[in-house]
């Protein structure tokens, strides 16, 4: 009977595990024909697959903005996004980088990190906030950057230019960036190349010390 009822607790367990997967991280699994059945788009050079959305809608309200006030809307919509995932050699991932607009996704994942993350250090500097923390065998790092931007309308009504009308408009928005860090090492042509150039570089004594080398 004790054994029946530990290995009812082990499978609740389990379950509850396997229902708290962290998010995005299926992608660190996809073989190249889910990727290609995901509308994702693979680049050789480096060793990347990736899908982008762009909201179409906001395209054409900014072309009847323009028409309207001469300010088009520079904030990306809150439901594009970006997702990229880069490969290391012998086709296993190494990361997964998330670019998004959206505040609900934003706090849905922060509420992940701090009810399942270990280690959780938050960290701010400027516009920049950085979580980081660490999940099943993942590095996990969701970063909150504000991009504060003032554009300023001198016209009016269907493109009448009124130097008295002037007013400023407020267009900040925030961008988030969500990864997942596996142990695997980034690989790809590109990256060789750029690394063969700093090691030439180095070897001939050019590179230049930055603030962190210098502690």
């Amino acid at each position: 009977m004790k054994r029946f009822v530990l290995f009812c607790l082990t499978l609740c367990v389990t379950l509850v595990l396997h229902a708290q997967d962290v998010p995005y991280s299926k992608y660190l699994n996809f073989s190249s024909e889910e990727f290609k059945e995901n509308h994702f788009k693979y680049d050789e050079e480096t060793n990347t697959w990736s899908l982008r959305k762009k909201n179409g809608l906001r395209i054409a309200a900014n072309v009847l903005a323009i028409l309207a006030d001469g300010v088009e809307d520079v904030r990306p919509s809150s439901k594009d996004y970006a997702i990229a995932i880069q490969m290391g050699k012998e086709n296993q991932a190494s990361f997964v980088k998330v670019k998004f607009y959206s505040d609900e996704t934003y706090h849905k994942l922060l509420t992940f990190l701090k009810d399942n993350g270990k280690d959780l250090v938050e960290t701010s500097s400027g516009k920049l906030i950085k979580h980081q923390a660490f999940c099943d065998d993942y590095s996990l790092e969701l970063n909150m950057e504000t991009h504060n931007i003032t554009r300023t309308s001198s016209q009016t009504s269907w493109g009448v230019v009124d130097s008295k009308a002037r007013k400023t408009i407020d267009q900040s928005y925030n961008e988030y960036q969500f990864f997942i860090h596996t142990d695997v090492q980034p690989w790809s042509p590109y990256l060789d190349r750029k690394a063969a150039k700093q090691a030439k570089r180095d070897a001939k004594g050019k590179k230049k010390k930055s603030v962190d080398d210098l502690m």
